[in-house]
């Protein structure tokens, strides 16, 4: 007999600090030097975890589109900061580019599920829009960032192949057409790893937590089938998008390749 659902008490979690104590021996004796960091970072995820759980209690209890929608667009605004932020390399108008194209997918994803997949009543309900689209924002932050940064080490690895096309005579978004693909293939290819071994290698966080709270195994799957096609697409499409404005960011108003800005680093 399967039980309805499993109830994690604070008591349960506090016994889980076995694992980090593990770890600790296991740092300890190959003298790796982390056991600070991973102390701060077991406190740091317990506090912020635990406050973001009232925070979230509060958020649901919103019943109003424009709430919604101011916090969907300040999450967005968070992550291209983080985003930008993160960059190691000098990409102009970079926040930009990262805003437009995380809107652009939140926008089309996000509302292709609730209104058209999940058919959520009302639209807005936090219940649904806040957790998909911080997976959709996420992932589309995560994603983003890797390309950029291939893109960026593509553009100085084919400095010389683009500027002989442009004497050539191509257009910069010929020139670099080929980096472009480089870097959103192999943005892609941890997601595809994921779709070619899901339920094979492994279960997923999403599936495994939805069983352990007692949702039918069968539910639990159609969930995480949509949520991988959903991740999926979210990156592809936020790619191009940021792709699309970041390129032109390196060339002249005469077609010109900004070299310097191949030298210069964030």
């Amino acid at each position: 007999m399967k039980p309805d659902f499993y109830v994690l008490t604070w008591n349960d979690v506090l016994v889980s600090l076995f694992f980090i104590a593990f770890s600790i021996f296991l740092i300890k004796k190959w003298k790796l030097g982390l056991e600070k960091t991973l102390l701060i970072g077991t406190l740091r995820t317990f506090v912020q975890l635990t406050l973001m759980g009232y925070v979230l209690t509060w958020f649901f209890d919103q019943q109003h589109w424009a709430f919604m929608l101011s916090l969907l667009i300040a999450m967005i605004f968070i992550a291209s900061w983080e985003g930008t932020r993160r960059q190691k390399n000098n990409i102009p108008h970079f926040f930009a580019a990262m805003l437009i194209s995380l809107l652009g997918a939140a926008i089309l994803i996000l509302g292709t599920i609730l209104l058209f997949i999940l058919d959520v009543e009302p639209w807005y309900s936090p219940y649904a829009a806040i957790p998909i689209g911080g997976m959709i924002i996420g992932n589309g932050l995560n994603s983003t960032s890797l390309t950029a940064n291939r893109f960026m080490g593509e553009l100085k690895h084919r400095e010389g192949e683009i500027e002989t096309l442009l004497a050539l005579g191509a257009t910069p978004k010929l020139a670099v057409y080929d980096a472009m693909k480089a870097s959103i293939h192999a943005a892609l290819i941890p997601n595809i790893n994921g779709m070619m071994t899901v339920g094979l290698v492994q279960l997923p966080g999403v599936m495994t937590g939805q069983i352990l709270a007692g949702i039918d195994p069968l539910i639990a799957v159609r969930y995480q089938i949509m949520i991988m096609y959903m991740w999926f697409t979210t990156a592809t499409l936020a790619n191009m998008i940021m792709l699309a404005i970041v390129y032109r960011q390196f060339f002249t108003n005469k077609m010109q390749l900004r070299r310097e800005l191949l030298r210069n680093e964030a």
